[in-house]
């Protein structure tokens, strides 16, 4: 699917603006900073057919210099099968994981989501890949520009947990798997995952 190009002229906009908001050094400048993000959120508002007032409470609290945002996931195996969540958010399922914490290192936030999301205690044991999302087909697209860190990670205990934000959690076929919430999880990222935990010697991957 052909992504939207005013999407990410919109995010460009944004991250302009918040780049000269953090480092204007006159009130007329920063006042047109201001105003400049308040047209990106406005046309964000408008290609998503939501009130400028969401888009507005979407948008994270930045402060400093605009970069991509972090998103950490788990692959787990029990076997041949992947661990999934269901969101509660969509219905779908993912792999789980969110967005990574400030003074947290990322494995170990692969491993706090996994615990939070789905009850079972795992431990990181290696970076699959590091996937810049605008390369791939997650959708929809997220407003943000996002990093995605894949974790194998190894099942060390635990029984399935369900929480406010996850209604099922399960080990599923890979050829059976369950509808995926895809603006989270793709089907590449699970068939990458099952790579690498048949072949641990495999580098971890990037985009260009």
């Amino acid at each position: 699917m052909q992504k939207n190009p005013w999407i990410d002229w919109a995010e460009k906009i944004r991250a302009i603006a918040q780049n000269g908001i953090t480092y204007a050094d006159g009130d007329f400048d920063l006042e047109r900073y201001h105003q400049l993000r308040g047209i990106a959120h406005e046309m964000t508002a408008l290609l998503a057919g939501a009130p400028i007032e969401k888009v507005d409470h979407f948008f994270l609290p930045e402060n400093g210099y605009t970069t991509p945002k972090l998103d950490i996931r788990a692959g787990v195996f029990q076997e041949d099968r992947i661990l999934l969540v269901r969101e509660r958010s969509d219905g779908r399922w993912a792999l789980p994981g969110g967005w990574a914490d400030v003074c947290e290192s990322p494995a170990l936030g692969a491993e706090r989501e996994t615990l939070e999301e789905s009850g079972y205690v795992v431990k990181a044991g290696k970076l699959v890949a590091v996937r810049d999302v605008h390369k791939h087909p997650y959708y929809p697209t997220n407003p943000h520009h996002l990093i995605k860190m894949l974790f194998l990670c190894e099942l060390k205990g635990g029984s399935p947990t369900a929480n406010t934000e996850i209604s099922e959690v399960g080990f599923f076929e890979l050829d059976q798997l369950p509808t995926l919430s895809q603006g989270r999880t793709i089907a590449s990222d699970i068939a990458l995952l099952k790579q690498h935990h048949d072949n641990p010697e495999l580098p971890t991957e990037f985009d260009r």
